[in-house]
């Protein structure tokens, strides 16, 4: 590994304790407040930033591909409304370890829309890690909220499946030789269309909007900060490194989020909950191992 790579690897494990933070600071926040509106100011922080950036000249947006950046932004930002949801349902853990199982369903719509085949090691992944949020899941099948929040997290997961699928579509360059979207308009793409999709469940007649404290509004903004930062790392890390790296230290997110769970919002993990952790894990990590083609790659059928 080069020394760029290698720094890169540092960053990419700084992007996900990062988004381990927003999972904690998230559900904490959500307690009192309706996870929409986290949801909400997550997606409005990008646009600010996003915005503020190019009014200041310092990145260029050029959309092309305006339907895989719609799909991006529209499948992105309902995961994200579903991840919110499951995180004021269950523990953040939990809510967290499910939507990191995205791998898995990238892998699936990558091979259904983009014909890029995975090796068959990533394909032993999909039961292996349905064991394991089987495991995960029926921890307390009885408990009819839990399930409600389990079933969203498991959805976020396939919503982000989708979402990433758009991200390598208008990422990659074409056999005709047209560049791919740069990373800066694929990112505004799901922050603008993320806050159009999440403004009518915090408005009538579909939602409410609970005004904040000032204490609230301080944690709804460390939610949008620490997200974009954690985003923008990432984007910047994904230049340097391969993807099957990325997916494997994005995992790092998961383990931040049920270690804050437990030291700051006392959600300590069953041994049940922790073996099934192990066997999904286990599963993802054989989907990031199996071999994915960079973003600017494509593998024939």
């Amino acid at each position: 590994m080069t020394a760029e790579a290698r720094a890169a690897s540092w960053r990419l494990a700084l992007s996900a304790t990062l988004f381990g933070t927003m999972a904690v600071l998230a559900k904490t926040v959500s307690r009192d407040v309706p996870a929409p509106e986290a949801a909400v100011v997550r997606f409005a922080t990008g646009t600010v930033v996003v915005g503020a950036l190019w009014a200041a000249g310092r990145i260029t947006l050029r959309p092309r591909r305006w339907g895989w950046l719609f799909a991006r932004g529209l499948f992105g930002g309902t995961a994200v409304l579903a991840y919110f949801s499951a995180m004021q349902r269950i523990p953040v853990g939990e809510a967290t370890l499910l939507n990191y199982t995205q791998p898995v369903f990238t892998m699936l719509f990558a091979w259904l829309l983009l014909g890029e085949r995975p090796l068959p090691r990533a394909l032993v992944a999909l039961p292996v890690t349905l064991f394991g949020v089987s495991l995960i899941v029926g921890i307390r099948v009885t408990d009819l909220r839990a399930s409600v929040g389990e079933l969203l997290g498991l959805s976020s997961a396939v919503l982000s499946g989708v979402a990433v699928t758009a991200i390598r579509a208008s990422r990659r360059h074409e056999p005709d030789g047209s560049p791919g979207e740069s990373a800066w308009t694929v990112f505004s793409s799901f922050t603008l269309v993320g806050l159009v999709v999440s403004m009518p469940t915090v408005l009538p007649p579909f939602g409410h909007w609970v005004a904040p404290t000032a204490r609230q509004w301080i944690l709804l903004l460390a939610v949008g900060a620490t997200s974009v930062a954690a985003q923008l790392i990432l984007t910047e890390a994904l230049r340097h490194v391969r993807v099957d790296t990325a997916g494997v230290v994005s995992q790092l997110a998961a383990a931040v989020a049920i270690g804050g769970g437990a030291v700051f919002l006392g959600e300590t993990p069953s041994p049940g909950f922790l073996g099934g952790a192990a066997i999904t894990l286990a599963g993802v990590g054989l989907v990031v191992l199996g071999g994915n083609p960079p973003f600017g790659g494509r593998r024939r059928v």
